[in-house]
């Protein structure tokens, strides 16, 4: 404790989501994304909070204490509440940078999870202040993860939908939304925000059924979004990677036919 300061607790809030966020960093491929952005969109989800409390206000039956069924307190009255705090301030922060056509797929899916790193930061000293110190060492190995998993598992949505798709993989569907971008985008992003809804909505929903006795089921669903996300990010690694050479591939073929 220094002057009236604990330091030694803050470095227990702010380190797991810190260490989350480097490693998250160092997974993406390279100058796809950079610090200072990062450290941007992990402020965001901070400040997020504020977005909450706004549709808390504007919204008050949209509130955990009008629920009694822990499914719905669960599904409905947290879990797409706070996904969609944590997207709004991912736009604002993005509506802000350069432009949108020079930045990697992946960085949406990362940025997303860095916002949501930076919600669970300030969650954890919601908790500390309500709870104490002790519930970090639960927190900081469940519901900071919990957090970070759902902004990748929205940032895949966001980022698939501005990938061009090669020819033979094109269906009537894509053809059309493809003809409608604001049409795409809005599907994805519903997408994204009720698969991010639903695997926080579970995390929740278990804790509210099985309590104490809900370690190994927090193990699991922990393993499976883990899992998730590392295959959901190698695909969107490579669905851009094939899209780069489609892409290369008809840029030459025009030159060809000036030519003619």
């Amino acid at each position: 404790m220094i002057l009236g300061f604990n330091l030694i607790g803050f470095l227990i809030i702010i380190l797991p989501p810190l260490l989350y966020a480097w490693i998250l960093y160092l997974s993406s491929p390279y100058k796809s994304l950079n610090v200072k952005n990062s450290t941007h969109f992990f402020i965001g989800g901070i400040f997020s909070i504020i977005l909450l409390n706004f549709i808390s206000f504007f919204f008050p039956y949209w509130n955990f204490y009008y629920f009694l069924d822990p499914f719905w307190q669960s599904f409905w009255a947290v879990a797409p509440k706070e996904e969609l705090s944590k997207f709004l301030m991912f736009l604002i922060i993005y509506k802000g940078m350069d432009s949108e056509s020079k930045t990697h797929p992946i960085t949406y899916m990362v940025y997303l999870g860095m916002v949501g790193l930076g919600f669970a930061f300030i969650e954890n000293i919601q908790y500390v202040a309500k709870y104490g110190f002790e519930v970090l060492i639960i927190r900081n190995l469940g519901p900071v993860f919990v957090h970070m998993i759902c902004g990748l598992l929205l940032g895949y949505w966001v980022g698939i939908r501005k990938i061009k798709k090669q020819p033979l993989q094109k269906t009537i569907s894509s053809n059309y939304l493809n003809s409608k971008p604001k049409i795409k985008s809005l599907i994805y992003i519903t997408m994204g925000l009720i698969s991010a809804s639903i695997f926080h909505g579970l995390w929740n929903y278990h804790l509210f059924i099985f309590g104490i006795s809900s370690k190994p089921i927090s193990i699991l669903i922990l393993i499976v979004g883990f899992l998730s996300c590392k295959l959901l990010f190698k695909d969107l690694i490579n669905q851009y990677q094939q899209s780069i050479t489609y892409e290369s591939l008809e840029s030459r073929i025009d030159k060809d036919l000036e030519k003619i």
